[in-house]
């Protein structure tokens, strides 16, 4: 049992913090995805320790050494083009 209800409560689309009484509430865009960005927080975390584990595999060092050589095959071509 609550016995101080609190009058504000979290908007469940951006986070902000709504009057009980509001009915109508426009999440602004920079919030909502902040608030996303925060839900996702651990799942990012633990696709950064994933990806750190593929590129140690021998698939992974092949994939790293492939776009590094495309990378540098392709930047003469993008100088020269800014040159002209």
């Amino acid at each position: 049992m609550n016995v101080f209800p609190s009058r504000y409560m979290p908007c469940p689309d951006c986070g902000a913090s709504l009057e009980r009484r509001e009915k109508s509430h426009d999440c602004e865009p920079e919030r909502r995805l902040d608030f996303v960005l925060f839900q996702l927080r651990d799942d990012v975390a633990g696709f950064e320790g994933e990806l750190a584990v593929y590129l140690a595999t021998p698939r992974g060092r092949f994939e790293v050494f492939y776009a590094e050589r495309e990378r540098a095959r392709r930047a003469p071509e993008s100088a020269g083009e800014t040159r002209s």
